[in-house]
């Protein structure tokens, strides 16, 4: 791997370390208490609780429709719409949020050996120092961020546990079982690449969030439908109704346009690694993202400031923990494309 030189004034290609520098969980202190991520755990606890009671409103809402002369389809739509909300949220917190007693346990670091690593489809494998097996379902991303690192961090001591990875603050909920997956094979490990438009992990991490974006325009696109029905059924809604469909076409416009950009990769082919000095602690905003900044130095030698503002936890996590910000390509003044190399950490940091 590359990385551009940027202490002199003159832009020099040199070797990227083996394995770069990356944040990792620590098994000295309770998970809770880890700087960025345990604040994030419970941002995101207090959103997924908050967001559960609210979306409950909903289909409260469509049951009520009922004793209201509404007839049936309008409120089996609304308990649908709402219904689908609500599973979203109960899913979403089931797999990403601890429960509160495992904040004050320790992650335990697990090295993975080179054949104890196996999946099936989705379903991944990782045998452990015991001899059980860890069982996650992860997508392509995470397989390829286990194999190319191989090593992952467990929280809790039961059959039901959360794992972490390098580099990202976010886990996944997990069972510990005797046998490996049916019909699992082993895991290769990736292909690296220097060039973040090669980059085999981070062009499944541009995927992954395409296809999300893509649910999430489909989403709004129902909603503005629904809010079409409600507006015929329900004549006296009619500007209410107006203009929920025009914020839902709207939104659901700018959604697929972002998916669209995010399915080509990064045209940059290599990465530049700046020293960065924070100037403050990373603030966390009410739904998990972070805000950080800091001073850096561009290859003329030029200081200049650097800001993220609503960026992913783990990117902020990485340069807290590091000191380095690597950018996609020659870094300039104005908005830069930002990551790890061999990581699925991603975002847009401005500088100057």
């Amino acid at each position: 791997m590359t990385s551009v030189d940027t202490v002199g004034a003159s832009v020099q290609i040199v070797p990227v370390p083996e394995r770069v520098p990356a944040f990792e969980l620590d098994p000295a202190m309770p998970s809770g208490a880890l700087p960025i991520f345990g604040e994030y755990l419970d941002r995101i606890g207090r959103t997924a609780a908050n967001g559960r009671l609210l979306t409950w409103v909903l289909p409260v809402f469509g049951i009520a429709q009922f004793f209201t002369g509404a007839g049936i389809a309008l409120p089996l739509g609304t308990i649908a719409l709402a219904g689908s909300v609500v599973a979203w949220w109960l899913y979403r917190a089931h797999l990403w949020v601890p429960e509160t007693r495992l904040k004050r346990e320790p992650f335990r670091q697990v090295d993975i050996a080179p054949d104890a690593l196996v999946a099936a489809g989705r379903t991944v494998g990782v045998r452990l120092p015991d001899g059980r097996w860890l069982r996650v379902r992860l997508d392509e991303t995470y397989r390829l961020l286990l194999a190319g690192h191989r090593r992952v961090w467990l929280l809790g001591r039961g059959p039901k546990v959360f794992v972490g990875f390098s580099g990202v603050v976010r886990v996944r909920r997990a069972r510990i079982v005797d046998a490996p997956p049916s019909g699992a094979v082993a895991v290769p490990a990736p292909v690296t690449s220097d060039s973040p438009r090669l980059d085999p992990v981070l062009a499944a991490h541009r995927r992954r969030i395409a296809r999300e974006l893509r649910a999430m325009a489909a989403f709004l696109l129902v909603l503005a439908g629904f809010a079409v029905w409600v507006r015929f059924d329900f004549p006296v809604t009619k500007w209410v109704a107006l203009t929920v469909t025009a914020g839902a076409l709207l939104g659901a416009l700018a959604t697929a346009l972002r998916a669209l950009t995010y399915r080509r990769p990064l045209p940059a082919d290599h990465w530049t690694e700046l020293r960065a000095v924070l100037d403050g602690p990373v603030r966390m905003g009410r739904h998990g993202a972070a805000r950080l900044s800091g001073l850096t130095m561009l290859a003329d030698g030029t200081v200049v400031g650097f800001r993220l503002h609503k960026a992913d936890p783990s990117m902020a996590a990485n340069i807290s923990a590091t000191g380095r910000l690597w950018i996609a390509g020659v870094p300039r003044p104005g908005a830069a494309k930002a990551g790890v190399p061999g990581y699925p950490v991603l975002g847009t940091v401005w500088l100057g």
